[in-house]
Order: C-alpha cells, then structure tokens, then sequence
C-alpha cells in the first residue's frame, strides 16, 4: 500500500475535524438545544471514525483489524472530548455530548466488522476482512 494514501486518509480527517469545529461553533452562537447538537456530534463523529479507521488500517500498525477499530475509537474520543472542552460546556452538557460523539463512533467501529466483504476491503485496503 502506498504511504501517499495514508495521508490522504488522514489529511481528511484533519479538515473533517476542523469542519465540525467551525460548524459546532456556529451551532453554539446560534443558541441550538443540546439535543440538538447530540445528533450533530453523533453524526460528525462517526464520520471522523470512517475516515481513521482507513487511515489506521492502511498504517498497518499490526495486521489485526479489531485493534484498528479500538485505536479509531480511541482517537475520535479523544478529539470530541478536546473540542467540546474547548467549546467550554458545563459538565452536563460535556459528558451527553461527548456520550453523543462516542455512540456514533462507536456505531461505525462495529459496522467495520459486519459490513459487506467488498465494502470492506474497499474502505480498509484489506484482501480478506477480519
């Protein structure tokens, strides 16, 4: 696999995350419901999660796929809980959106593993998927 693609990958996780930062932001001077921006921390999360767990993969840190998945989670847990503290909510409104964050991140982490075997080796660069 080409070292170039693993930038790509990455590359786009970086402008993804400056994205949701700029757009949850405005969300905020906006006055949107907590509620609200549940659903947007979900949604843009989990997106953030497709884009590291191909970038992990193709890194090839090690050949096992569920440790991928554990590493993308991770990562994109650890990027909400530094932009929702950044952002400066009260503790409430941190831990549901960062409970938000990590059920959509989540949720793609699990698809890595039951989605269809051409999807996959699609999205990991893997010939046999895990």
């Amino acid at each position: 696999m080409k070292k170039s693609t693993v930038w790509i990958w990455f590359g786009l996780a970086v402008v993804w995350l400056g994205m949701l930062a700029v757009l949850h932001g405005r969300f905020e001077a906006q006055g949107m419901r907590i509620a609200d921006l549940q659903w947007s921390y979900a949604i843009g999360y989990a997106i953030l999660a497709v884009l590291l767990v191909g970038g992990i993969a193709r890194l090839r840190v090690t050949q096992l796929a569920p440790v991928w998945r554990m590493l993308a989670l991770l990562g994109t847990t650890a990027l909400a809980a530094l932009e929702i503290s950044l952002q400066g909510h009260a503790h409430s409104e941190f831990v549901s959106l960062l409970a938000a964050a990590v059920v959509g991140a989540a949720a793609v982490t699990l698809l890595a593993k039951y989605l269809p075997r051409k999807i996959i080796q699609a999205w990991l660069a893997i010939k046999d998927p895990i």
